[in-house]
């Protein structure tokens, strides 16, 4: 049997234990919003969000946490505004991602920790734990759409849904 000095042994074990750990960390999606529509997103953003009384807007929170969206299962009618509050109560970041829907409605304003955000396109939403998140729309496009959170292992773990527009 060869041996290894104590430190060398001690130090290959660290490395080995925590490289995934310190892989996954650096993995986090984060906040993606564009400011021009990409192609397949709603291109009218500006008019239809003028053309709302926002006092109206609907309040739906969602809550997320380890590993779920609650409730997760979302319905929208088109042409409602809509204030969608996400409330991180997990102890570790989530993301409310859904390519479809994003592509499917007119964001007025999203308000973070970071401050607000007007008419901006959804790519990816963040929220990192403890945090909440608001984001006002007007679903445009009919669909379902899946939801799911792209944090490393989250939506292998159940941590996904579905939103209907009608």
């Amino acid at each position: 049997m060869i041996q290894r000095p104590a430190t060398l042994h001690t130090l290959s074990i660290l490395a080995f234990t925590l490289a995934p750990a310190l892989f996954l960390a650096g993995c986090g999606a984060g906040t993606d919003l564009a400011q021009r529509p990409p192609p397949g997103y709603v291109g009218d953003v500006g008019a239809r969000v003028s053309a709302v009384d926002w006092a109206q807007a609907r309040p739906v929170t969602v809550q997320l946490d380890e590993f779920r969206f609650q409730p997760d299962r979302l319905a929208f009618e088109r042409g409602t505004p809509y204030r969608l509050t996400l409330e991180n109560r997990g102890s570790v970041a989530h993301t409310f991602t859904s390519e479809g829907f994003f592509k499917a409605i007119a964001v007025r304003r999203v308000t973070t920790a970071q401050g607000a955000v007007e008419t901006p396109a959804l790519v990816n939403l963040e929220i990192p734990a403890g945090q909440t998140d608001v984001v006002e729309f007007i679903p445009v496009q009919a669909g379902t759409y899946d939801l799911a959170c792209h944090e490393p292992l989250h939506s292998g773990f159940g941590m996904t849904g579905t939103i209907t527009v009608r």
